[in-house]
């Protein structure tokens, strides 16, 4: 073959294309397989070799590819196919047999650095066509110094495990994204059910207070979950006083170290009103949202202050039935003494006196007062017309109403109705409610009074209405907390409310209050109605004057109270005035060890005695001397616990409350001591 035939070569060394490559970390399986371990063998050739010795080689070593190097350099690849096409031609042997063996090196031989990744090697390789892709690939090291050559082969089957491993890596993949899938929807899943089946309303709000989402609870909490309505923004339905501490939260959540909090706001529902939410919020870094859970507790605020009420309320009637006892032990010498100097003195001193008693009178009122707020007595109840008790209490107005110069309107139906109540003890109510609204309305434009009446759902409602200034939300909860007022101390004592809820609480009925700032009040008392036929009340006979008596020669009464003063005003008005001889007995084993020596004709003892107290000392008379007990009567500046009146009602035994006068004295001692005349004044 001339050499014109002959296939291009290059003309030297240097027309070599390298591939180096340095090799990522961390690589496994067929991708790590070192390329030292797929060399097939380290033969060479000089470049200058002539064909017949590289043919001898060729034979020798039975392989088809073998290394050219020049100075140790690798130059290139020898091809057995190439070299025979030179020999095998006519006349082959004798033009080429001496010609350098570089002649027959293949086209573009590969040569590769021992650092190229296997993927790249793999590529190029196998990415040649026609006789280029069973040429064997060259590796060399760094020094450019031959390591061996790769057959086609052997790189094909690394393919194979390269691809095999793929798929495996595929199908482990495809089984984790399926996972992943499946615990993505799961947790979506998860979420849904969370999200709209919690038990609190869920928005997901901006730091504006803007709504992103929200749950169904959200949206039956906020009355719009019927109605065609879209929440834009949670901070406009909080109220106006809240809104700056709604917004400060929100911000102070809004970054990723926030610690999750709880704070309660009111909101303003359309068709609910006011209503009070806790609102606890946290930060969701992944969307960069505040999580706000919202709870409804209206009615749990409500049921704590009720409770708290009544833990105040047993509180007060601890204190307030031991002061009440105290001041009635202090006052009635005072009252009694003052009348007996009254009987006795000049016009001056009667003056004097009279201004005495006078003053216990009102003091004495006001220990009432404090009684009916926190053990409220024995109702004389009858079925009264709630319309009857608003007018009789508006006629005795009638001149504070005047002077108010207020506008006073009732409301009230045609038709009786009909309530079981204390008339007195509601007419209390309908007054103290009247006055603070008259007070409350003072200094307005147009102050306006409305008391309005009804009977609705088996209740009668009484409600007063004013437009006034108001009551600040922060006082709504205090307002019938006893001695709470903000009227001043020369408007009131604080007492009026408190003394209306204990008498509304007392008739089975509760006692509201509405109001806003600048906005007037409205209180309102809810009553059982009296369903059955109304029996009018019997007009209770009047009570026969009081007048002065002298008991026959020879009475004897014991006095036992350990109060020393009022004992020794019992025994001064006994003796002066109803001419008996009188016995003073300090408690109640005092008052057994004389009622053991002598015999008398009436017994007077205090209710609440050290030793012994008179409700002992009357059971004990009861069982050994039954006729003296029949003559016996109790004094008491409070009696104490509730069980203790309930009991001694059942005794039939007369009580007379500290302070009391002699005309009250007289009228009940009266009837226990026989052979009293009445004696004229």
């Amino acid at each position: 073959m001339p050499a014109s035939a002959l296939p291009p070569s290059p003309a030297s060394a240097g027309a070599v294309e390298l591939f180096p490559v340095a090799a990522p970390p961390g690589l496994l399986g067929a991708e790590a397989t070192p390329l030292r371990s797929l060399v097939h063998h380290r033969h060479c050739l000089g470049q200058q070799t002539p064909l017949e010795l590289a043919h001898r080689s060729f034979a020798e070593h039975g392989v088809d590819f073998i290394a050219l190097e020049r100075d140790g350099f690798v130059t290139g690849i020898c091809s057995r196919l190439r070299l025979g096409i030179l020999l095998g031609s006519r006349f082959g042997f004798a033009l080429y047999s001496n010609s350098p063996s570089h002649l027959s090196q293949v086209e573009h031989p590969l040569v590769f650095d021992e650092g190229t990744p296997v993927r790249e090697l793999l590529d190029r390789a196998l990415a040649r066509s026609g006789d280029e892709f069973h040429e064997d690939v060259a590796l060399i090291d760094s020094h450019h110094q031959l390591i061996g050559l790769i057959p086609t082969d052997a790189l094909a089957r690394l393919q194979t495990r390269l691809v095999a491993e793929q798929v495996r890596e595929l199908r482990r993949q495809h089984l984790e994204l399926f996972q992943a899938g499946r615990a993505l929807r799961q947790s979506q899943g998860l979420y849904l059910g969370l999200f709209e089946g919690h038990t609190l309303g869920v928005a997901l709000l901006d730091v504006a207070g803007g709504v992103h989402g929200h749950n169904r609870r959200l949206a039956d909490l906020l009355n719009f979950g019927q109605a065609p309505m879209e929440l834009v923004s949670l901070a406009a339905w909080v109220l106006d006083t809240d809104r700056p501490a709604f917004l400060g939260l929100l911000a102070a959540k809004a970054r990723p170290d926030a610690i999750p909090g709880t704070q309660e706001f009111q909101l303003k529902i359309p068709g609910r009103g006011l209503r009070h939410f806790r609102c606890s919020t946290g930060w969701i870094e992944e969307t960069g949202q505040i999580c706000a859970c919202l709870d409804d507790v209206t009615e749990q605020r409500l049921l704590e202050r009720r409770l708290g009420r009544q833990e105040k309320q047993t509180l007060l009637d601890t204190l307030v039935g031991g002061i009440a006892h105290e001041l009635n032990n202090k006052l009635t010498p005072v009252q009694g003494f003052s009348q007996l100097i009254e009987l006795e003195a000049d016009a001056q001193t009667k003056m004097y006196a009279g201004l005495i008693t006078k003053s216990v009178a009102e003091a004495a009122k006001i220990i009432r007062q404090l009684l009916q707020l926190s053990k409220p007595g024995a109702m004389a109840t009858e079925t009264a017309d709630l319309r009857t008790i608003i007018g009789e209490a508006l006629t005795m107005l009638q001149f504070r109403i005047r002077e108010s110069r207020c506008s006073v309107r009732t409301d009230l139906p045609a038709g009786p109705i009909w309530v079981r109540i204390d008339p007195a003890q509601m007419k209390q109510v309908v007054l103290n409610l009247v006055l603070n609204a008259l007070q409350a309305s003072e200094g307005g434009d147009e102050p306006a009074v409305i008391i309005a009446a009804e009977a609705a759902a088996g209740s009668a409602l009484l409600s007063v209405a004013d437009n006034g200034h108001g009551i600040a939300a922060e006082n709504l909860s205090r307002i019938f907390d006893p001695f709470f007022t903000t009227k001043g101390p020369e408007r009131g004592t604080g007492l009026g409310l408190s003394v209306c809820f204990s008498i509304v609480r007392q008739h089975g009925g509760e006692i509201t209050v509405e109001s806003e700032p600048d906005a007037g009040a409205r209180f309102t008392v809810a009553l059982p109605l009296d369903v059955a036929h109304p029996i009018p009340a019997a007009a209770a006979p009047a009570a026969p004057a009081a007048v002065p008596l002298r008991a026959p020669s020879g009475c004897r009464v014991l006095v036992a109270e350990d109060e020393v003063v009022v004992a020794r005003l019992m025994q001064e008005i006994f003796r002066t005035q109803f001419g008996c001889e009188v016995d003073l007995a300090i408690n109640g084993l005092d008052a057994f060890e004389k009622l053991a020596a002598h015999r008398y004709d009436l017994v007077i003892s205090d209710v609440r005695m050290p030793e012994m107290n008179g409700t002992e000392l009357y059971l004990w008379l009861r069982e050994a001397q039954p006729a003296t007990a029949r003559a016996f009567v109790f004094i008491t500046g409070h009696a104490g616990e509730k069980r203790f009146e309930a009991e001694i009602a059942t005794w039939g035994v007369p009580v007379i409350a500290k302070p009391f006068t002699m005309a009250q004295l007289a009228a009940v001692c009266a009837p226990l001591l026989p052979g009293f005349a009445a004696r004229s004044a």
